[in-house]
């Protein structure tokens, strides 16, 4: 599948030499763990990267023909490695041995609308919508309970309101999510944000015209995740508030309440789609019955007007690192070197349209979660962000010490004896204006009482943007973090007991 200098069963020889003579210095553990961990290397890295962030691949959006192909030359890379399908009884529940399929419904634009009378305002008409939340139907927009300008919005505005306005203007489409959070202890069901202009938000949420949910959804029943954010210019606020509220009320007092005429229309134009998780199961020895579970997503925003947004630091990286995971441990195997327990390395999709792939597989695992030790996510670990530019090699750290002291505990070790980043954990707080802990694959895992990590190396200029490509990513950085999850999985697979969950 990939070209390599030398057959898989040479390198399997010589990392078994090269583990005889670096037992000098290392236990013998330790020893194993290094020789395997450099077989992840950044021309490897790269390599898999070229193919899986290259045109051909459509942006990899989720149940199209890109993320398709995707899914096979990942399977195929697995197979090459001598990786066999997930084992019976568990593979019963998973396609070919590899893929756990999941349903979908997508929603196509034009689903939601503001209406007054005869007057109706849909999508790059008056209004954005970012997520779609309610079920289909007609319900009135409610009494409206304005909440401030959205940098210093009044958090102690009635926080049973339906629906809630903030002025937004002078914001810019990327710190909307910042200007959010501010209101989330409010929770509305419907939060309307006035901006002046639409036409930057259109273009930055170019993928945000269909929206995605699991074809189980209840929507009635649904855990929400957040309100229906709705995006108002002039046209959209005067159909919310009426022609001289809507002049006028920049000059209100947060607090204010507004009765309104408007409704909200949800029409949905539905279509059913499959995605797949794919899966590459390593069984282990003595402790096989216990899972370690390594994810990635493979899937990105697809194309727009016909330009390819190729997603390869978001999440090529985190995906090409598990492809070179999973050799490391499939040379191990064949080496007789393990692991003891078993490792499930499951590049997911969906992730880009709410952490859909993630979410059915931890309501639908193909082992049981009361035997599954931990989860390591990686999401973009090829390049750096503005806070490191000039900074020592790095990688964020987030959710480590949220469940499990003792994960926490053991990434700073094998941190400190194998690879030597700066381990930053900016983004670790539970104040975390950003919320990324919530924002990645490793949360359904999270939520399950499942210790886990999210590698990430932080939000560039790039980020769903066009120009996330391979010649962007920094190879070395790609490959000293790739060896840093390899090693924390390696840690967790062979210790003699599963990290305790923090009392």
């Amino acid at each position: 599948m990939r070209t390599k200098g030398i057959t898989r069963w040479l390198r399997a020889f010589l990392v078994c030499w090269a583990c005889c003579i670096l037992v000098a210095g290392f236990a013998q553990g330790d020893s194993l763990a290094a020789a395997y961990g450099n077989t992840i290397t950044a021309d490897e890295l790269m390599g898999s990267l070229r193919v899986l962030a290259s045109d051909s691949m459509e942006g990899r959006d989720t149940g199209k023909r890109g993320q398709k192909i995707a899914a096979a030359y990942l399977r195929a890379a697995f197979e090459s490695m001598g990786i066999p399908p997930v084992p019976e009884p568990y593979g019963a529940r998973v396609k070919e041995g590899y893929f756990q399929e999941f349903d979908l419904i997508e929603t196509r634009s034009g689903g939601i609308s503001l209406e007054r009378g005869r007057s109706k305002l849909g999508l790059g008409d008056g209004l954005v919508y970012f997520n779609e939340l309610l079920g289909p139907g007609r319900s009135r927009v409610g009494p409206v309970h304005y909440a401030g300008h959205c940098r210093d919005a009044a958090a102690e505005s009635d926080k049973k309101a339906k629906s809630v306005l903030v002025d937004g203007s002078a914001i810019e489409p990327r710190e909307i999510r910042a200007c959010l959070e501010q209101l989330r202890g409010l929770s509305p069901e419907l939060l309307f944000v006035y901006v002046e202009n639409l036409d930057p938000w259109l273009g930055f949420i170019h993928a945000e015209d269909t929206r995605m949910r699991l074809a189980n959804d209840d929507l009635r029943q649904r855990e929400r995740s957040g309100a229906q954010v709705i995006l108002l210019d002039e046209r959209g606020l005067t159909m919310l508030l009426g022609r001289r509220r809507a002049k006028s009320f920049r000059n209100a007092a947060a607090g204010a309440i507004w009765d309104s005429r408007a409704f909200l229309v949800v029409r949905p134009n539905e279509q059913r789609i499959v995605s797949e998780n794919v899966l590459a199961f390593i069984e282990g020895t003595d402790l096989k019955d216990e899972l370690v579970v390594l994810t990635a997503h493979y899937d990105h925003v697809g194309m727009v007007d016909g330009v390819v947004y190729n997603g390869a630091d978001d999440d090529g990286s985190g995906t090409v690192a598990l492809i070179e995971i999973a050799e490391a441990f499939a040379l191990a195997r064949s080496a007789g070197h393990g692991p003891r327990r078993s490792v499930l390395i499951m590049p997911v999709s969906g992730e880009e349209k709410g952490l859909l792939g993630s979410r059915y597989y931890s309501d639908n695992p193909v082992w049981p979660l009361d035997r599954t030790v931990a989860n390591l996510n990686i999401d973009m670990i090829g390049r750096r962000d503005s806070a490191h530019a000039t900074a020592d090699p790095y990688v964020y750290i987030i959710g480590s010490d949220r469940l499990s002291k003792e994960l926490h505990q053991l990434n700073e070790s094998v941190n400190e004896r194998f690879v030597g980043l700066r381990l930053d954990y900016a983004f670790n707080g539970e104040d975390d204006p950003n919320r990324f802990y919530y924002r990645s694959d490793h949360y359904n895992f999270a939520r399950k009482g499942i210790p886990c990590i999210f590698y990430f190396s932080g939000v560039h200029e790039d980020y769903h943007q066009p120009g996330d490509d391979v010649e962007r990513i920094e190879p070395g950085l790609l490959e000293q973090r790739a060896r840093l999850v390899f090693h924390t999985a390696w840690e967790l697979a062979n210790r003699p007991d599963r990290v305790a969950l923090d009392e």
